[in-house]
């Protein structure tokens, strides 16, 4: 059995640091970093300062920090975010709501090179002009690599047209990714993603971090309207529904008098009916009353 002196000091560190964050902030994003530079994370980094803590950790040191967090905390869900947390993986800690943060990494692009021996998801163009390149051997990479028309001028090499080398979806190989790099050709779209996240005990996934809010209030809507055409047909009466039940009877009464009358009726609103008074009339003398004393006079 390996005991506590025979783990390195750094991971012991690292396990107690981690646990500190866990306590010191309540939101925790875990983002997949395989597909990200070095330049990104630090550049998100600066962007984050004071106001997150992006920590880049082994694995293995990251669920054991989690482990004895909970041991400690007593949080929940804490299982379930150690049980997602892909092979390389960064740690963010905020006190943050995890949505701004995701409009943060959302508003922070960057665009990055193909990668080798990958599928390209958008089309790969070279555009004509100087590389900067000096003549060389270079120049026949270009060729022969990419089939780019090159010629030299001024000791550089210059593209004459601009070039599609790849199409989307096609392979990109790794001396291809590496001339198209030397290029300084970065096409592909690169972005921050939460993977998911722990909110104080509560467990937020991508599909709710990523909804399309308009997209939802649309289908809600149209969901609810739904439900009231359906509640309309109800052989019930509901008193919390009386505006609506109006609402829709002046409706279909505006639209039954354009039809039949070709002419349509005012709509009124619920409480706004208008009830007109008249002018009191002067009475005759001789005229008999009318109200029910009258009746039995």
């Amino acid at each position: 059995m390996i005991g506590k002196h025979d783990i390195p000091q750094w991971k012991l560190d690292e396990v107690d640091h981690l646990i500190d964050l866990f306590k010191t902030y309540k939101n925790i994003a875990v983002i997949e970093v395989a597909r990200l530079n070095d330049r990104q994370i630090q550049e998100i980094r600066k962007i984050l300062r004071g106001k997150a803590i992006i920590r880049m950790s082994k694995k293995s040191l990251q669920q054991r920090a989690v482990e004895k967090y909970k041991e400690e905390s007593k949080k929940r869900n804490l299982d379930e975010l150690v049980e997602g947390i892909p092979g390389q993986a960064a740690l963010c800690f905020t006190n943050m709501d995890v949505f701004e943060l995701k409009k943060i990494f959302l508003q922070s692009e960057w665009m990055v090179p193909a990668k080798p021996d990958e599928v390209t998801p958008v089309d790969i163009w070279v555009p004509a002009g100087d590389t900067g390149l000096p003549t060389g051997q270079v120049i026949s990479e270009l060729n022969m690599t990419l089939r780019l028309p090159t010629r030299i001028q001024n000791d550089t090499i210059w593209v004459r047209d601009d070039t599609q080398t790849h199409k989307a979806g096609d392979f990109v190989d790794v001396k291809q990714a590496a001339v198209l790099k030397k290029l300084g050709i970065t096409p592909i779209e690169s972005l921050i993603k939460i993977q998911y996240a722990w909110s104080d005990g509560e467990i937020i996934s991508e599909d709710l971090l990523y909804m399309d809010m308009n997209k939802f209030k649309q289908d809600f809507t149209k969901a609810y309207r739904e439900a009231l055409g359906i509640l309309f047909e109800m052989p019930f009466f509901s008193e919390d529904m009386t505006e609506n039940y109006i609402r829709k009877a002046t409706s279909e009464a505006t639209l039954l008098n354009a039809i039949i009358l070709g002419e349509g009726i005012q709509a009124i609103a619920p409480g706004e009916a208008e009830v007109e008074e008249k002018e009191p009339e002067e009475e005759e003398e001789d005229e008999e009353e009318v109200g029910i004393g009258g009746l039995f006079g």
